[in-house]
Order: C-alpha cells, then sequence, then structure tokens
C-alpha cells in the first residue's frame, strides 16, 4: 500500500493526546509499516488492516472478556464495584452467555417497537430546530442544541426514563463511557472513581425505578428488560444496571458523534453537501459513509485466550488486543479514496457497528435516528456553514469521536 502524502512518526503511546484531533494518518502507518503492532505503553497489540480486524472480531480464541485486564491494572478493592458492573456488559460476555443477554435484550427492543418511533424523531428534531432559531436566529451550536439532545431524548424515552432526569442521566453515562470504552488506552484513577461514584449512584436510582415499574409497567425497554429479569433466562439486577447503562450510553453518546462527524466531513467537502441537497434520498447511503469514514467508536478490545500466530505476530493467551476499526475502515484494499467521503459510495461493508456476533443491537435506531435528523436539518436550512475559523476541539476520550463544539451559521 502507498499514500500520497508523508505519515507522521508514531506517538510513543498510541491513542494519547497527538491523536486525538486525527489519528487518521498514525492509523495510515500503522496499516502501511506495522499492521500487527506491539505497543508497550499499552501492552497490547493494535490490529490496524480490515483483514485482520475482521477475522479477530470473528476468531473465538479472541474473547470479549478483557474487563480482566482492568482489573490486573488497578487491582484495588475500591473499584471492584466498577468492574463488576463493567463486566455485566452483553459486549463482555463471549457465547453461550452472549447469546443469552443479546436474546434478552432484543426481544426488550423488538416489544418497544423502537421502528414506530420516527414521527417522534422527527418532532423532536424540529422541536430542537424552533428552539435553536428562538435562542440565536441565524446561529446554532449544533452539539449542545441538536447532536446531543436529540439521541439523548429519545433514548430515555425507549428505555422509560423522565424527561427531567436526562441531564444527570447524561452525567452518569458519560462517566460509565469513558471507562468502558478506553480503560486500556488512557484512563486514571480519578476516572474510575468517578465512574464508580456515577454507577452506584445510577445503581440506587434504577433500583427505585425498578420498583416503580414492577407495580406499573409501560410499554417501554426497561419495563421488558425487567420482565426479562423475572423470565426463564432472567437477568441479574446487576447485568439489568450494566445493559441498560450500556443502552443509555450507546443510545446517545455514539449517534451524538454521527451526527457531528458526519455534518463537519460535508462542510468539509462542499460539492459532496450539495449533491446531497440536491438528491435526499441519498441520505440513508450518506450515514452508512459517514459511520465509515469517521465512526464514533474507535477500536474494540479482545483478550487472546490461547497463543495465536495472526500474519507472523505471535501474540500469547492473555495478551489484549486492540481491533482499531476506525482504520479498517480506511483500508485502501477495502475501500477506495478511503479519505474522501463520497455519499453515493456502493459496498459499504464498514464496521463502525462491529463485527460479528457483537455486532450493535441498536444500530438501525441509530441509523433512522441520523436519517431523520439530516433530512430535517436539511430541508429547514438552504445554507449551513461553520461559524469559526479556529480548529474545533475534540473529545479527550480516545476510543469515542466527538467534537465539543460546532458552532453554525445557518440560513432558511
Amino acid at each position: 500500500m502507498s499514500n500520497s502524502h508523508p505519515l507522521p512518526s508514531l506517538p510513543e503511546r498510541l491513542f494519547g493526546p497527538e491523536m486525538i484531533q486525527d489519528p487518521y494518518p498514525f492509523y495510515a502507518q500503522l496499516r502501511e509499516s506495522d499492521p500487527i503492532h506491539w505497543d508497550p505503553g499499552m501492552h497490547a497489540w493494535v490490529i490496524t488492516r480490515y483483514e485482520d480486524v475482521a477475522k479477530v472480531l470473528n476468531d473465538k480464541r479472541f474473547s470479549s472478556r478483557r474487563i480482566a485486564k482492568g482489573r490486573e491494572r488497578f487491582p484495588q478493592a475500591e473499584f471492584d464495584a466498577l468492574f463488576d458492573t463493567l463486566s455485566g456488559k452483553m459486549s463482555e460476555y463471549d457465547e453461550p452467555e452472549h447469546k443469552r443477554l443479546r436474546a434478552l435484550v432484543h426481544d426488550a427492543f423488538a416489544r418497544t417497537a423502537v421502528e414506530e418511533w420516527g414521527d417522534r424523531i422527527g418532532t423532536i428534531a424540529n422541536t430542537l430546530l424552533d428552539d435553536a432559531e428562538a435562542s440565536a436566529a441565524g446561529q446554532m451550536e449544533f452539539i449542545s442544541s441538536y447532536a446531543i439532545p436529540l439521541p439523548l431524548s429519545l433514548i430515555l424515552e425507549v428505555v422509560g426514563i423522565p424527561d427531567a432526569e436526562q441531564q444527570q442521566v447524561k452525567a452518569w453515562c458519560d462517566d460509565f463511557s469513558n471507562v468502558a470504552l478506553n480503560f486500556y488506552a488512557n484512563i486514571s484513577e480519578s476516572d474510575l472513581r468517578q465512574a464508580q461514584k456515577s454507577v452506584l449512584a445510577f445503581k440506587e436510582f434504577l433500583r427505585e425505578h425498578v420498583a416503580a415499574l414492577r407495580e406499573s409497567p409501560r410499554k417501554d425497554l426497561l419495563s421488558s428488560l425487567i420482565k426479562a429479569q423475572e423470565g426463564e433466562s432472567r437477568l441479574t439486577l446487576e447485568e439489568l444496571l450494566a445493559n441498560t447503562l450500556l443502552i443509555l450510553s450507546a443510545g446517545n453518546e455514539t449517534t451524538t458523534c454521527l451526527l457531528g462527524n458526519g455534518l463537519h466531513a460535508l462542510l468539509e467537502q462542499p460539492e459532496q453537501f450539495e449533491r446531497l441537497r440536491s438528491d435526499p434520498t441519498l441520505i440513508p447511503n450518506a450515514v452508512e459513509e459517514f459511520l465509515r469514514f469517521d465512526a464514533p467508536v474507535q477500536f474494540l478490545g479482545r483478550l487472546a485466550i490461547e497463543d495465536v500466530t495472526l500474519k507472523g505476530a505471535n501474540i500469547k493467551s492473555g495478551d489484549l488486543v486492540l481491533a482499531v476499526i476506525a482504520s479498517a475502515n480506511r483500508d485502501p484494499d477495502k475501500f477506495e479514496n478511503p479519505d474522501e467521503i463520497d455519499v453515493g459510495r456502493t459496498h459499504l461493508q464498514h464496521m463502525a457497528f462491529g463485527h460479528g456476533h457483537h455486532f450493535c443491537a441498536g444500530s438501525q435506531l441509530s441509523r433512522q435516528e441520523a436519517r431523520i435528523a439530516f433530512e430535517t436539518l436539511f430541508s429547514r436550512y438552504s445554507s449551513i456553514k461553520l461559524e469559526t475559523t479556529h480548529p474545533l476541539e475534540r473529545e479527550k476520550n480516545a476510543n469515542i469521536r466527538c467534537f465539543k463544539t460546532l458552532p453554525l451559521r445557518v440560513a432558511g
């Protein structure tokens, strides 16, 4: 493989501050020079080519039970409650336990009929744009006024948590997600303490909420999960807590990132923006391209449970492996001109929602939200431009690629 631009030297430790703004040149360097890279700072293998990432995510010799590495790194008893909760997420299980949890969550999603939420997504989107126009005509801070509250409001309704709890639940989820997605890269004891504090507070909140829903169940996801807790396969309270946090976190944060990353990519390539505006039927395809081009989740962790030789690399049992799906999505052996947006691109076999049996359970809801969010935005405004000449700041979590702000000037 070759790259027309000079590639940077790798930082002393991957996924540090040097990679927050733009990790993709570093991924290209790894794909070309060391696609199965041992990183001594994280004590982990970093896998960057599409073919190899797909193999790791499909190979049963690589386990999802990677929380064991977190316990090794932070063995203090004070973090036991946090790691116990992290271990209860369905994304942390292998078969057959994963199949049991995934089936329960899928059944719960089916009973809440998320495919029927299209009208509600449109209503939320239009209300948010109305509010943004009322507060500052012609200007919009896209992330805080649209990209955050739209998926957050919706997932709270789907799960069945009162909208009045929105800000508190968002804070709990952000603390949880920071550790759940990033504990193997750049995490500190203070991050762990904050996450544990939030998990314990959410657990107390959820315990009271579950008790109320047992008395008066509703047609929401949490009521369905409570029913699953009492069925033959049953969820434990810890699994209910962990997977409710997982659904809430994944159901708001990743869609926020998708909306911000997608719009920014269009603003950087105005000819693609105009192509999309002139043919809105391309929006569903464009959403897939946004997911490929700048994936909200950058990498997925796995733990080798036996010795594996992969393209000449000797991966030992117990080694941590990071499958960099964001790099796989830019692999030129898989995608033509991968560093450019093409809203009409076909054969979009990206890995933004994962790969194999751990494929994201909420992928269809996220796609539906993004499609309607962009349709609503583009039908409302004939002109959308960035309202800054300064570099835009990214969130500091190396595994969640998201803008802090995206200031816009808009016109109808």
